[in-house]
């Protein structure tokens, strides 16, 4: 395979029944507008009447009110230009016809628009997160960061010759950026994660090869590091199904042997992230779960709003004759290309990160 496989990131529904609906096709789950963001707005509203409570307690009590910040870590599904600032790497989206719908040229998006980071940010009323590699030496932090890199994974193996930044050596370079912090300001922060597809889809040919362990205990163990660092709230969004990714199915069939993989590290990633809040006093962490939603815009396009369940640039991976088979509107698609979705997909899963988000504020 030529890249990756991608993590989608989306979330739960309000309660179980709901979302097991959703799954079988019943219902159609709540959803935002691609025009305006309307719905957005409306968990903007949430989010300031949130705060508003915790200026007048703050007012009551004496308490200043922190200001909520952003730090993103992961893979393509984050990375807002990472690869870059990064003279070796050959796994970049910096080039025609990616950022068609938003941006009208190539922004470093793996995508054809804006990311789940950049509608986090909007929603909350932040700047749109800033590329660590990208920060002037000896400049004040911005109030988002982004370290996530195309391409990456948790094991340090993973692409390891495309010239990404490991989800390892995020962690070492966000070591730096807190050591700049006061401890009391890092608690200001939600830190994103979206790591491990790669990790998974890097060797689905030879799927003995995938060591769902090692993986396992490298979130562990990078959570465990985020908390000695001082920051206090996590949000870790799902592998996606990426047996349903264009680049693997046929006819719009999902192959069951690589999903089964994906839900076997799903199910133990969520026990890491919620286990390790119990563990550590103060620690917040909640998972982001999209597999059921997105496998279901797969194979139920038009319940969800879309008129086919693939790609929209078939030929955007090969970096060759990438605007032929365009497609004429990417909202009607649940990928952009062969392995990551369009920003009208990101777009209808943004009610499910917001409500994870707003549990551990």
């Amino acid at each position: 395979m030529e890249k990756s496989l991608w993590i989608a990131a989306t979330g739960e529904l309000e309660e179980e029944q709901e979302r097991q609906k959703i799954v079988q096709g019943s219902v159609r789950p709540k959803r935002f507008s691609t025009k305006g963001f309307g719905e957005m707005k409306t968990w903007s509203k949430i989010l300031v009447f949130v705060f508003a409570i915790l200026a007048l307690c703050a007012c009551v009590y004496g308490r200043s009110v922190p200001q909520l910040r952003t730090i993103y870590m992961g893979d393509s599904i984050f990375d807002v230009g990472t690869n870059k600032y990064v003279k070796s790497s050959v796994s970049r989206c910096d080039f025609v016809p990616y950022g068609k719908t938003r941006y009208n040229k190539p922004s470093g998006r793996c995508s054809d628009g804006f990311l789940i980071p950049d509608l986090i940010n909007q929603v909350i009323g932040l700047p749109f997160s800033k590329p660590f590699l990208g920060l002037k030496a000896g400049s004040q932090p911005p109030l988002s960061i982004n370290f996530a890199s195309d391409g990456s994974g948790l094991l340090d193996s993973t692409h390891s010759d495309w010239g990404v930044v490991s989800f390892n050596e995020q962690l070492k370079q966000l070591g730096q950026l807190a050591n700049k912090i006061s401890k009391k300001n890092l608690n200001d922060f939600v830190v994103v994660i979206s790591s491990g597809g790669n990790d998974i889809a890097a060797n689905l040919q030879n799927t003995a090869e995938i060591d769902l362990e090692a993986m396992l205990v490298l979130l562990e163990k990078g959570l465990e590091q985020l908390y000695k660092y001082g920051f206090r709230k996590i949000v870790y969004s799902s592998v996606g199904p990426l047996g349903c990714a264009p680049v693997v199915t046929s006819g719009g069939n999902c192959v069951r042997e690589i999903n089964n993989l994906v839900e076997q590290f799903n199910g133990q990633a969520r026990e890491i992230v919620l286990g390790v809040a119990r563990k550590f006093p103060g620690m917040r962490g909640t998972f982001v779960d999209g597999y059921s939603l997105i496998k279901s815009f797969v194979e139920n396009p038009v319940k969800f709003g879309f008129k086919n369940g693939g790609g929209c640039c078939p030929n955007c991976l090969s970096h060759k004759n990438t605007l032929s088979g365009l497609c004429k509107n990417p909202s009607d698609y649940v990928f952009w290309d062969l392995i990551h979705p369009t920003e009208h997909t990101y777009t209808l899963l943004m009610r499910e990160f917001m409500e994870q988000i707003t549990k551990i504020l």
